[in-house]
Order: structure tokens, then sequence, then C-alpha cells
């Protein structure tokens, strides 16, 4: 398993300047998202009912991406129920392995280098 800022770059490397703009928006605003909601839990009771249904975790939301030479990423935010308790978690898979959010962090630096230093140079 790579590391998370060379999985980043082996990711971006074979991806067109299209689809890098589509996940520089998708992970803004995911980035947004995960900074309001990461130390989050709230208690809840309507979550008594979901004890008769033994599903403990929820999608919120899945992004997917794929690049030229067909590395998958996928982002999947969660919301897992404990008891009364509810809390968010986020998951990072790059070509079906599991990775930190240090993944999204390279990603997010790269894209802004690449995507900004064009603008920059016509200044």
């Amino acid at each position: 398993m790579l590391d998370a800022s060379a999985a980043a770059h082996n990711f971006l490397a074979s991806m067109n300047e299209l689809d890098k703009q589509h996940l520089l928006n998708a992970l803004l605003g995911l980035d947004t998202t995960h900074n309001l909601n990461q130390n989050t839990s709230f208690y809840s009771c309507r979550n008594l009912k979901k004890l008769f249904h033994p599903k403990r975790s929820q999608a919120m939301q899945s992004l997917h991406f794929s690049n030229q030479t067909q590395d998958r990423l996928v982002i999947r935010q969660l919301k897992d129920y404990l008891f009364l308790k509810n809390t968010y978690r986020i998951e990072i898979l790059l070509n079906s392995q599991l990775y930190d959010y240090h993944l999204i962090n390279c990603l997010l630096e790269q894209l802004h280098e690449s995507c900004f230093m064009d603008v920059y140079s016509y200044a």
C-alpha cells in the first residue's frame, strides 16, 4: 500500500483537467462537511426504532471517481448508531485499499497546486 501522498500523486497523474476540476469541487465540499462533523455526536430518541433493526450504519453520501487508468476512489460519509448516540465517520477507499483522511488533504494540496498554477500564469 502506498502512502497517502504517493497514492494521491499517482491517482491525479492520469486524470484529465475537467475531471480534476470536478474532483476539486467535490473535495472542497467534502472537506467543509467533514470539518463540521468530525468531532460531532448527538443523542436522539429516534434511534429507539432502530433497536429492532440491526443496521449500525447509514450512508449519508457516497462519491465515486476514476481516472484514465481505471483507478477508483470511493469516499463514503456514514452515520453510525450506538443505542441513542449518532456519530459521523468517513471511509476512503482507493483501489479497495482503506486510507485515512490524510489522502483527501494530499489530493486537495496537489489539486490546488495544479489548478491554481495555471490561473496565476495568465495574470
